[in-house]
Formats: C-alpha cells, sequence, structure tokens
C-alpha cells in the first residue's frame, strides 16, 4: 500500500503539468477554429486564464476555483453571452473534484457555493443570446455533482488507505517494542544465572583454597591440586562475568538463587519430564563429552529445556529428538520433532532468549522447518568463544 501512495505521489505533479497544457492547446485551438465574436486577444488571455491555473489546484483549491470560475464568466461577458470554451468546461469540473478531493470543509463548502453562483451567471448571460430553458441548469449540475462524487470517494478511499497504512505502522513499531522487551527480558534472566555461576565458581575457588591451604602444613606437593582448581575455576569465573557484564541490562531487584544453575549433565531428567507430559524424546549423544565451562553447558541446557517447551506448547507433535554433537571446536546441538512449528511469521520469546544465549557465547542459531517434515532448532556454541 505504501508503494502505490508512493507512485500515486510521483504522477501527480506531472499531472499538475500536463492537464492545464494540453486544456490551454485545446482552448486556443477552439479559438482559432471557431473563433466568437469579440477581441481575440482577450478571449485568448481569458481562456488560458480559465485552465492554467489548474497547476495549482492541489496547493489552492478555492482560489484556483474562483480564478477559473470568474475566468469563464468574463469570457461569456466578452462574447456578449456565447458558450465558454470546452476546456474551460473542463476546467470547472476538475475544480469541483480538487475541492471534494483534496479541500477542507469550509473551502469545500464555499468553492461550491461560488461554482453554484457562477453557473447561475453563465445561464443568465446565455438567456440573453439564445431562448432559455429551464432544464438546461440541470445538466451543469448533473455534470458537477458526478465531479464532485468521484472526488468525494477518492477522497473517502486515500483516507482509508491511510489509516490502514498508519495501523500497520503503529503495529510494526509495538511486535518492534515487544521483541526488544522480549530480548530485555531474557538478557536480564541470563544475567541473573550467570551470576548464581559465578557465585558458585566463586564459593568453590574459597573451598578449594582452604583445602590447599591445609594441605599445604602437611604436604605441600599435594596442594598443587586444588590450587590448580582454583586457577581454572577462577578462569572460568571471570569469563563468566565479563558475559555477565555484557548482558546485564535488568532493573529487577529479585533475590539471586543461591543453587548452581543446571548443566548438560541434566538432560536425562529433561527428556523424562517431557516423556512424563506426553512428548517421547529420544536423546543422542556424538562425540566424548567433554568438561566445558557452567555458562556455556547452562546456555546449551537452556537451548534444549526452550526447544523442548515450545515444542510442547506450539507444535503439537507426538515425538522429538535431541541431539547432541562433542566437537573439538563446538558443541552442537539439534532439536527436531514432527510438529508445525510456531505460528505466526515473528519470533516468540523463546526463539529470541534461544538466539540471545548462542550469541552471548559467540554462536549461532537457525530454526524452520525440517528436511522431513516438522520444525528444526540448531544451535552452534562454539568452545572457548568469547562474548
Amino acid at each position: 500500500m505504501t508503494g502505490i501512495a508512493l507512485r500515486g505521489a510521483s504522477v501527480q505533479p506531472l499531472l499538475d503539468v500536463v492537464v492545464p497544457i494540453a486544456l490551454a492547446v485545446l482552448a486556443v485551438a477552439q479559438l482559432m477554429s471557431d473563433p466568437p465574436p469579440g477581441d481575440p486577444a482577450l478571449l485568448t488571455v481569458l481562456a488560458l486564464a480559465a485552465v492554467l491555473p489548474l497547476a495549482a489546484r492541489r496547493r489552492a483549491p478555492l482560489l484556483v476555483t474562483a480564478v477559473v470560475a470568474a475566468a469563464a464568466v468574463a469570457s461569456v461577458v466578452a462574447t456578449g453571452g456565447a458558450p465558454a470554451t470546452f476546456a474551460s468546461f473542463v476546467a470547472v469540473m476538475i475544480c469541483v473534484y480538487t475541492l471534494a478531493r483534496e479541500a477542507r470543509p469550509r473551502e469545500m463548502v464555499a468553492g461550491f457555493v461560488l461554482l453554484l453562483v457562477a453557473v447561475t451567471a453563465l445561464t443568465l448571460l446565455q438567456a440573453r443570446v439564445e431562448a432559455f430553458e429551464p432544464f438546461e441548469f440541470v445538466y451543469p449540475v448533473v455534470y458537477f455533482g458526478l465531479a464532485g462524487g468521484l472526488g468525494a470517494v477518492v477522497r473517502h478511499r486515500a483516507t482509508r488507505l491511510t489509516v490502514v497504512e498508519e495501523r500497520a505502522a503503529t503495529l510494526e513499531q509495538e511486535l518492534e517494542r515487544e521483541a526488544e522487551l522480549a530480548a530485555a527480558e531474557e538478557r536480564a534472566r541470563i544475567a541473573r544465572e550467570l551470576h548464581d555461576v559465578v557465585a558458585h565458581g566463586l564459593s568453590l575457588m574459597v573451598v578449594q583454597a582452604e583445602a590447599a591451604e591445609e594441605l599445604l602444613t602437611r604436604s605441600p606437593a599435594a596442594a598443587a591440586e586444588p590450587l590448580h582448581r582454583v586457577q581454572d575455576t577462577g578462569r572460568q569465573a571471570l569469563a563468566e562475568m565479563r558475559r555477565l557484564l555484557g548482558v546485564l541490562r535488568s532493573t529487577s531487584h529479585e533475590p539471586p538463587a543461591t543453587a548452581p544453575q543446571p548443566s548438560l549433565r541434566r538432560l536425562p531428567e529433561l527428556v523424562q519430564e517431557a516423556a512424563e507430559v506426553g512428548l517421547p524424546v529420544d536423546l543422542t549423544i556424538e562425540g566424548a563429552p567433554s568438561d566445558l565451562p557452567p555458562g556455556l553447558e547452562l546456555a546449551a541446557y537452556r537451548i534444549v529445556q526452550e526447544a523442548l517447551t515450545n515444542t510442547r506448547r506450539h507444535a503439537r507433535a507426538t515425538r522429538a529428538c535431541v541431539r547432541l554433537v562433542y566437537a573439538p571446536d563446538a558443541l552442537r546441538i539439534e532439536v527436531t520433532d514432527d510438529g508445525r512449528g510456531p505460528s505466526g511469521n515473528r519470533d516468540g520469546h523463546g526463539l529470541i532468549g534461544m538466539r540471545e544465549r548462542a550469541s552471548l557465547y559467540g554462536g549461532s542459531l537457525a530454526t524452520g522447518p525440517a528436511d522431513g517434515g516438522g520444525f528444526r532448532v540448531a544451535a552452534v556454541l562454539p568452545i572457548g568463544g568469547t562474548a
């Protein structure tokens, strides 16, 4: 609809120039082929004055109507009552159309009254030359009524299109705001979970450091192992802290949980929970499971959890499959089902959340119809990637 409106707007300036010029040529040709009584130069000027102002009819419809009507009446007076040119008649009809299409209500009423006075004056002037039939007054009223009715219809249609475009633009803005809010809420949730991961890692560091302190007095060599664990845990906690600072956008004051967040070791429980609510899930793990950063394991677990939740709620699936591939450089996740996928053309909160988690660890998320039917969610989480 916007494209149609733009094309119509680009054509209007061209019409505003072409139509007056074409009517001017028509008026001059009529005056030359069938000269009416009177001064030819004056009649030519009046004929041009009745058509050329149409170039400004959209910007000043009432003023242009007044000029065109005055020129048409003056040309009849100059000829002693002979009919005005056909181009002048067409110009008056265009003014009627423009008043109904473009003018404000007050200008429209004033213009119609002005035209009614002009038509009455023209009819009376012509009655001096030839016999006047009262029924002849009906013809211009009918013609002008058709022109005004067409203008009113076009105006009503344009108004409806404008309303529809505004509603569509408003709806699009609302959808964008909803998506932004959903992403912000998911980032806040991720930040709270990463806070718990970091807190749990720091707690482990404290315990390991205390163990190392006790071993230093009895067996200094044995104290190296817990110290190495403190270093590894500290590096992981530092990486998660960087990610936490990157996504911390929430103004919520919810207290953080004290228990560690779930990891991929709990996937069998997640699969069992899905089966208990009526969704059988096949779990396949390829490659040798390796020790991953807690935050990355949490992101992978949440992606699988959200994908299965969407399957149960929206896909109407009867079966799902979770495939986990441990590669040297990345953890690959694929969740497929035999359902119909999410409805609508925009991402819901679940897909937005999964995409936020994948991008947090430098990964990617792809969603869409599966090759054999159903819906597919595929995520790639680089191992050792940065936010």
